[in-house]
């Protein structure tokens, strides 16, 4: 499980890295395009295979997320596990409102009528 979740922070750093120069030039700096990728990753101009790999990381931080607090609860930290639950329940809901805007985008159709495939 630990590869997995390590993964999904590799694959957030590569889905970055690919969509950052494609930002409007006062979003490319390090600390603005940080706060920037969230919305512009899920914009419709981005291809749909890196908004895919975008909501995997998504889902990997959330299994993060809640093994964490797992473990603390498990150990008899009852207030770290419930912050860090409180984490997981928030970036659940982050990653339903991502995957609805993705869906939305998946879901149009491209100028000449066809899908494009994720």
């Amino acid at each position: 499980m630990r590869n997995r979740d390590h993964w999904s922070g590799v694959r957030y750093e590569i889905v970055y890295r690919a969509v950052v120069d494609s930002f409007p030039p006062q979003f490319q700096g390090p600390e603005t395009s940080r706060y920037a990728f969230p919305v512009l990753v899920l914009s419709p101009s981005t291809p749909l295979s890196l908004q895919a790999d975008y909501l995997k990381s998504l889902l990997g931080g959330c299994v993060t997320f809640l093994c964490l607090s797992l473990c603390f609860f498990s150990l008899g930290q009852l207030a770290v596990g419930c912050i860090i639950f409180a984490v997981f329940l928030r970036s659940i809901f982050y990653a339903i409102k991502s995957w609805k805007t993705y869906r939305q985008n998946r879901d149009r159709p491209l100028m000449n009528g066809s899908v494009e495939k994720p």
